[in-house]
């Protein structure tokens, strides 16, 4: 603990009621932290759910509905009241999920389906004494310090965007993938974590062959898992353990990296060994947040999510990678850093894809 605390100027020279406003400001980061737990204990039990499909009710009737204890189901209705996520009405004493809300909280497969992420700060948390320490003395928070709940909340979280768009905007957009994917073409996904794309593009492409890549062999076991239960067999779809700075087995029509470049730890050599992997006249695809590498653009990002973007990247992105000897790149990669990655290289083409749908994502194809 620091115990010397910087004197405070005279209250005089102080605006009083920009400090009360910035106050309150931290208060209601401090409740947003309270309010994390209890949409993590809702999303472990089915609250938001059981709200959506029971319209209207009480608290006692909601108690029964969700099966928890009813002065429990009191205080969680009336803090998401009070924290706008859910509706209460004062002359009928009920509660209610707006439609709209229940497309974020309740619907696993919406596109905009966001409680899978409060699973994931557990994590932080638990890391927060590695973290301090690698304040003070470099290097992170080793990959495998995480644990299966971030893992398995990442892979909620980016499963919403493979199943309602990569074979419905993403592919298409990409004539001569489309093609090649068609006519039996070969895939590969690198940092394929627990393998939901490939799972989605294999159903989509029953004639391609796919491949995923990964160094964190976890989440390869979770991969082929995911693989048998959709039943899909291991001639169509198959994950390996592989460090792709080592060089990737075979060479691919089509090789993609979704939400992974600015999380390797050796961004330029891999993208060598990715180009290297490419069939002539291959395409790499990759999807990015959309954030940028210059502070200003983040500070005024036009959805207000670039406080997300770097505590996201000093939590675990930045972090893992410095831990592993890595450039430690950051989430707020931006446009202009994938550019530079792309041509040290020797990528000769990279085309900046956007998708009105996915305005929360860059998209990017690159070719030899």
């Amino acid at each position: 603990m620091n115990d010397s605390a910087p004197t405070s100027p005279q209250s005089s020279a102080l605006d009083m009621q920009k400090a009360t406003q910035f106050a309150l400001k931290v208060l209601g980061d401090v409740t947003a932290c309270q309010m994390g737990t209890l949409t993590l204990v809702a999303d472990r039990l089915g609250l938001f759910p059981a709200l959506a499909h029971a319209g209207a009710v009480t608290v006692e009737e909601f108690a029964k509905r969700a099966g928890i204890h009813p002065r429990y189901a009191r205080e969680w209705l009336s803090a998401m009241a009070c924290h706008g996520y859910v509706a209460y009405d004062d002359a009928t004493k009920k509660f209610h999920l707006p439609p709209e809300h229940a497309l974020a909280l309740a619907d696993p497969d919406s596109p905009l389906y966001l409680t899978s992420l409060f699973a994931m700060p557990t994590a932080y948390w638990a890391n927060v004494d590695r973290l301090t320490d690698a304040f003070r003395h470099g290097g992170g928070v080793p990959q495998e310090c995480y644990g299966e709940g971030f893992w398995c909340g990442f892979e909620r979280f980016t499963r919403t965007a493979f199943r309602n768009n990569l074979a419905q905007d993403w592919i298409p957009a990409l004539p001569e993938v489309h093609a090649r994917l068609q006519a039996g073409g070969s895939v590969a996904d690198v940092g394929c974590g627990n393998g939901q794309a490939l799972i989605f593009l294999a159903q989509a492409f029953p004639n391609a062959v796919c491949v995923g890549f990964d160094n964190y062999a976890p989440a390869i076991e979770s991969a082929n898992a995911n693989a048998r239960a959709a039943g899909i067999p291991p001639e169509r779809l198959r994950y390996e353990v592989c460090d792709v700075v080592n060089g990737l087995p075979g060479s691919y029509d089509f090789i993609t990296c979704f939400d992974v470049v600015h999380d390797m730890p050796r961004p330029r050599p891999a993208l060598q060994t990715i180009r290297q992997a490419l069939k002539p006249g291959g395409t790499y695809f990759v999807l990015e947040f959309n954030f940028s590498s210059e502070l200003q653009e983040n500070i005024h990002h036009p959805f207000g999510i670039g406080a997300f973007g770097y505590s996201a990247s000093v939590n675990y992105c930045m972090t893992q990678a410095l831990a592993a000897g890595g450039e430690g790149t950051g989430t707020c990669m931006g446009e202009k850093k994938m550019r530079e990655f792309a041509q040290d290289a020797g990528f000769t083409h990279c085309r900046r894809l956007d998708f009105p749908n996915n305005p929360f994502n860059l998209f990017y194809e690159l070719r030899a």
